[in-house]
């Protein structure tokens, strides 16, 4: 989750900077450096439970041999992958822009590839592995946004919240699309056909899921549609109207990310990956 959300702040400045006053940066600055701290942490927990496996006891995420055997898995080059990644989005909030923007895409391909390294992601080796990267640069896209957006919906008379509310639905038109088409794909693969959407329990589980993201491109049309134009008739109401409706999606998102991890560590594919 705080990979999206950093990774997701990174895209959002990246198409919207232009709209932002110094509020809106500062504050997408600091969204990107607290969720890369807290992935860091995570991440490095993560890694020392490796060790703490491999030994069976808590003591052995302090024994050092466990520790260097760690580095040998792929999940712990996974869990590494994270921490050096996090690490560049964490340090980019203190430098200058052309280094901050570096240390960003660093630490957004860093993480990125630390999704596709294990799992799921190599049950069809390289194809499976690019699907999975380009869909969860593009979910990154679509979180991402929530934060900042909302955070504008709580300025008062931020008239620039049209233009970002806007061209964010001009550009999500790509992203999802492309959400769309490598999530169903990278589905298919991993449950080798249709029919097993019905007769197992891992495709019941991502049928529950493809509904609630279903549920989500609908508000999402509503948003392009309906409440991105009230906000140019009458900016309160439609701060009002598109908080809230963001506040929806919020909620969604994270019984789509709850299942998804249902999915990833609890059952195993009809492909039995």
């Amino acid at each position: 989750m705080t990979a999206l959300y950093s990774i997701g702040c990174v895209l959002f400045k990246v198409h919207f900077h232009k709209f932002f006053n110094e509020e809106i940066n500062i504050y997408c600055k600091k969204i990107i450096r607290d969720s890369a701290l807290l992935g860091l942490i995570i991440s490095i927990l993560a890694f020392l439970s490796v060790a703490g496996n491999l030994g069976g006891e808590i003591q052995s995420i302090f024994e050092i041999d466990l520790i260097e055997l760690s580095f040998e898995t792929m999940q712990g080059k996974s869990h590494l992958l994270l921490i050096v990644g996090f690490s560049f989005l964490f340090f980019s909030y203190y430098f200058q822009r052309i280094f901050m923007n570096a240390f960003n895409v660093i630490g957004t391909v860093l993480i990125l590839i630390s999704f596709i390294v294990i799992g799921h992601s190599l049950s069809q080796g390289i194809y499976t592995q690019i699907l999975l990267f380009i869909h969860l640069f593009c979910i990154s896209y679509w979180l991402g946004s929530f934060f900042p957006l909302r955070h504008m919906c709580n300025i008062e008379n931020y008239e620039n919240l049209y233009l970002v509310a806007h061209n964010f639905g001009v550009y999500a038109t790509f992203y999802l699309g492309f959400l769309i088409i490598t999530g169903l794909t990278y589905s298919y693969f991993l449950l080798g056909g249709i029919l097993p959407i019905i007769t197992s329990t891992y495709g019941n589980v991502l049928l529950c899921k493809l509904l609630l993201v279903s549920f989500i491109l609908m508000i999402g049309a509503i948003n392009k549609f309906r409440i991105v134009p009230s906000i140019k008739a009458n900016l309160t109401l439609g701060q009002s109207k598109l908080k809230r409706s963001i506040n929806i999606e919020f909620i969604c998102t994270w019984l789509i990310l709850f299942l998804t991890s249902i999915l990833t560590t609890s059952l195993p594919t009809p492909m039995g990956m």
